[in-house]
């Protein structure tokens, strides 16, 4: 049984990881594309969320809540290939990309089955796929690859999602302290 302590804890992580993540992320977007510092952020960023995804993996696990854990775990995986496409900078690497989005797709239905999220969330959650899914098909049907600020602005709606995961971890957080 995990105590109240570790689930206090566990909110911490979760609900500030992923808003570390996302601010570190949009603070790379603003660097020039693909340099060194934009990269370090990025790898940065992925850090602080892979974290937060593992940590909410368990939190859902231990509430019996197996699917969403799969997801969270799911979604840990995606944000990791994603990591690794950052190889070296100026080299972007969208067929590694590619095969991270088609890890979020089931994540994001399989996290759906948290109970602990507002019907909303679940909904917002499963849409933010789409834009990627979309940057993926224009890629595979033209071979076009779009410019940075697409896809920082897919990838930013995609980290909104989370930040609501954040507040949502850290309104439980809240009411587990007050019973």
């Amino acid at each position: 049984m995990t105590t109240l302590k570790n689930k206090t804890h566990l909110s911490y992580w979760i609900s500030f990881g992923l808003l570390l993540s996302f601010i570190v992320s949009l603070t790379g977007s603003f660097l020039p594309y693909e340099s060194v510092s934009q990269i370090l952020l990025f790898k940065i960023d992925g850090l602080f969320a892979v974290c937060a995804f593992a940590c909410l993996a368990a939190k859902a696990g231990s509430e019996d809540y197996a699917l969403a854990s799969a997801g969270f775990t799911m979604l840990a995986i995606s944000e990791g290939l994603f990591l690794a496409t950052m190889d070296q900078p100026g080299h972007s690497a969208n067929e590694a990309n590619i095969t991270a989005v088609f890890f979020m797709i089931p994540s994001f239905l399989l996290i759906s089955y948290y109970g602990k999220f507002p019907k909303w969330l679940h909904i917002a959650g499963i849409l933010s796929t789409i834009p990627f899914l979309t940057l993926v098909i224009i890629y595979y049907c033209s071979r076009f690859v779009p410019g940075p600020v697409p896809k920082y602005i897919v990838y930013l709606s995609y980290q909104l999602i989370t930040l609501c995961w954040a507040w949502q971890i850290w309104k439980q957080r809240e009411r587990v302290k007050r019973n």
